[in-house]
């Protein structure tokens, strides 16, 4: 398969993927607002599972976008952009990290720190959105620079 041919497969899948993310931040996002005046502990423990469905599928993502090749694809075509992959690529470390710790934090079920958990979890998908807009902008701008090498 040509370089093009396999950039074009691996935005595609990124894409996908993107997709995938944003349906589960829009459920966690949709589950943060069950949190309000929380008397049970049920919805933090379907929080836990939706932050552990998350972060399993972002660890899959950034191995397709790390070691899977589209980041490298990606600097193939926009080398000037290699600063700006470094930095998103630092951050999976750290995403996957804030959702453990926010996922242990929902799974002990403690009714009286559901309101400050909503609001770190708030925080943390506003950033995790900004996260993704730019990997989904850099793909974009990729896409339409159209000189993808040749293998």
């Amino acid at each position: 398969m040509g370089g093009s041919q396999t950039f074009q497969s691996l935005s595609r899948e990124a894409l996908e993927e993107h997709k995938q993310i944003h349906f589960f931040l829009d459920r966690i996002a949709k589950s943060l607002g069950q949190l309000e005046g929380l008397t049970d502990v049920e919805p933090m423990r379907r929080l836990a599972a939706e932050l552990q469905g998350l972060k399993e599928r972002l660890q899959e993502h950034h191995v397709a976008e790390e070691t899977g090749g589209l980041f490298q694809a990606i600097l193939e075509v926009l080398p000037a952009r290699r600063v700006e992959i470094d930095r998103l690529t630092n951050q999976h470390e750290k995403m996957v990290e804030i959702l453990e710790m926010a996922r242990i934090h929902a799974q002990r079920g403690e009714v009286a720190k559901a309101g400050a958990l909503r609001v770190d979890l708030q925080e943390f998908l506003e950033m995790f959105r900004r996260h993704e807009e730019a990997e989904e902008r850099l793909l974009a701008q990729a896409i339409e620079e159209g000189q993808v090498p040749s293998d």
